[in-house]
Formats: C-alpha cells, sequence, structure tokens
C-alpha cells in the first residue's frame, strides 16, 4: 500500500473506529458524547473520499471500505443512539423503529455502490444519503427532552423511506451552494449545543434555502447547456 493510498484508508478507518466508540458510549447512556462522536465521524466521511479522488487512489477497495464505514458510523451507531435515547420507552416498537433506519440506510449505501462512478462524485443523489439522514437522528437525540418519543419513531421512520425513496435531490455544487451549506453546518451545531425548536426551525429552513439555491442553479445550468446545443446557439 502507497503512502498516498495509505491517507484516506487511514481516515475512513478512523471514521469505522469513531463510530463504535460512539456506540459504546450510547451503551454507558453517555448521549452527548456518543453525539459528537457521531458527527466526527460524518465529518471523516466527507472528507476521505474527497482526499482519495485529489490523490488519485480511488478504488473498488476504498468504495467498499467506505460503505462498511458509512454502515457502522451512520448506520448502526445512530440506530442505537437514537434507540438508548429515545425510542427505548416504545420497547419493541423502538426498537423495531431502530432496526428499520438501520435496514433502509444499509440498502442505501447498497444502491449507491451498484449506480456510482468510484472514481467521479456523483453530481446528483438518488434518496437521503445515509449521513444526511443520521445527522437528523442525531437532531432527534439532542430534542429528546422535548420530543415525545412516538414524535420521534416516526421521524425516524420517515428518513428511513428517504433514505431508499427516488427522490433526486439538486446538485450541490458551486461557491454559493457551498457557502449556503457552510452556513447550514453552523445552524446544526446550533441544534446540537443548544437544541430547542427555535434552532431546529433555523437549522431546516435554512435546509430550505440550500435546496432552493442549487435546485435554481441547476435550472440555469440547464438552460444554459441547451441554449449552447441548440442550432442558434452553435451558430
Amino acid at each position: 500500500m502507497t503512502l498516498r493510498l495509505l491517507v484516506p484508508t487511514l481516515m475512513t478507518l478512523t471514521n469505522i473506529s469513531t463510530g463504535f466508540v460512539a456506540v459504546l458510549a450510547a451503551s454507558q447512556d453517555r448521549f452527548v458524547l456518543a453525539t459528537w462522536l457521531v458527527v466526527a465521524a460524518i465529518l471523516l466521511d466527507g472528507m476521505d473520499g474527497r482526499v482519495a479522488r485529489r490523490l488519485g487512489v480511488t478504488s473498488d477497495f476504498g468504495r467498499q471500505l467506505d460503505s462498511f464505514s458509512d454502515a457502522v458510523s451512520s448506520g448502526v451507531a445512530p440506530a442505537f443512539l437514537a434507540y438508548r435515547a429515545v425510542l427505548a420507552p416504545l420497547g419493541a416498537v423502538g426498537a423495531a423503529v431502530s432496526v428499520i433506519y438501520l435496514l433502509a440506510g444499509v440498502g442505501r449505501l447498497t444502491r449507491f455502490n451498484l449506480t456510482s462512478d468510484v472514481h467521479v462524485k456523483a453530481r446528483r443523489t438518488v434518496g437521503v444519503p445515509i449521513p444526511i439522514a443520521a445527522g437528523y437522528m442525531l437532531a432527534v437525540v439532542a430534542m429528546r427532552g422535548q420530543l415525545p418519543a412516538e414524535a420521534a419513531a416516526v421521524l425516524v421512520v420517515a428518513f428511513a423511506v428517504l433514505m431508499i425513496s427516488r427522490w433526486r435531490l439538486p446538485e450541490l455544487r458551486g461557491d454559493v451552494v457551498g457557502g449556503c451549506i457552510l452556513i447550514g453546518l453552523g445552524t446544526y451545531i446550533a441544534v446540537l449545543v443548544h437544541p430547542s425548536w427555535a434552532t431546529v426551525g433555523l437549522w431546516n429552513g435554512w435546509n430550505v434555502v440550500i435546496l432552493s439555491v442549487a435546485a435554481l442553479q441547476e435550472r440555469r445550468l440547464r438552460r444554459g447547456s441547451a441554449a449552447g446545443a441548440s442550432p442558434a446557439g452553435g451558430a
């Protein structure tokens, strides 16, 4: 294994390890620590593929390893954390809801592996990515004192459905969208640090802004491409 290949591989292995430690923390009811460990794992997941592409060491091995890490850090860890922190009072129903989330997440990862190009980051994605769903699971945990277990269960199942849905998200690219996403990360951190309906509303409202800006930008790019490909544009 070359040094260039070792760097993203170690990042992915750290992702898996962090997700597992989050499970251990959740098993001891250390929910805040477990939440931030999952956040760290998700951030690592967002960087390892980008680093691999920058270094030119993308491979099927790396893609499979990344999927296994996502299954742990964005699947098992948030599912178990949500069950311990919020869904346990529902008994078997709460456990079943957590399992539904986990199975949907693994299905989403499998579909992604079968339809994506390992060497190119997909411009569009089908269904909500599992790291995004995991982020909402963490928000449910953060709001555990203000959110009934039944309502939390409905939200978890809803995101399980969104993961395996055929909903096509707009392309999240460009400086404007990137800037919106950075602001969105700030609103999300606000939810975890100061969980309240106000911060949750701010975060979700900004998510709508991100998707709207991305959709408008995508539509504008399509119109530009169509104009350039038309006979008049070619002339």
